[in-house]
């Protein structure tokens, strides 16, 4: 096989993956009424971060308006709270609440053993090539990337 058909096969396999962990991440998350949209937001912000919906997207690769949103429905739970931004008055900072740190540490934890569990058959240095990796393409795309 070429590396092109290997390259094309990676990246179909890592769309898969992505919309099977967000699959997966809206199961595990719909207990506690939170999507993977909402996990993916409050670990920008965990423990104590404090980004613009604009920042967030840009890290997080979305629309500012997908970010607002997930950012209105944290902040109606109580799980996120916005903040006056000196630097933008139209842009406030966004920081998670004493509930939200505590409900993304919980995640975490509900997370640790899940991957615990999925991880637990494969080789630790399989594990480390491919998040290099990943590392790389991650990189690669996001220093390219058009802002």
């Amino acid at each position: 096989m070429s590396i092109g058909k290997d390259a094309y096969a990676l990246t179909w396999l890592v769309r898969r993956l992505f919309r099977a962990m967000g699959e997966a991440a809206d199961s595990y998350l719909g207990d506690i009424g939170l999507t993977a949209a909402d996990r993916a937001v409050m670990e920008f912000l965990y423990p104590d971060a404090a980004l613009t919906v604009p920042r967030i997207a840009r890290r997080y690769q979305v629309s500012r308006q997908h970010v607002q949103v997930t950012a209105n429905r944290l902040a109606d739970q109580g799980l996120v709270t916005s903040a006056a931004n000196p630097r933008h008055k139209r842009s406030p900072l966004l920081q998670l609440t004493q509930s939200g740190r505590e409900a993304f540490a919980d995640i975490r934890r509900r997370e640790g053993t899940l991957l615990d569990e999925i991880f637990r058959s494969l080789d630790p240095a399989d594990i480390a090539t491919t998040r290099q990796i990943l590392e790389s393409l991650l990189n690669h795309f996001q220093e390219t990337r058009l802002d």
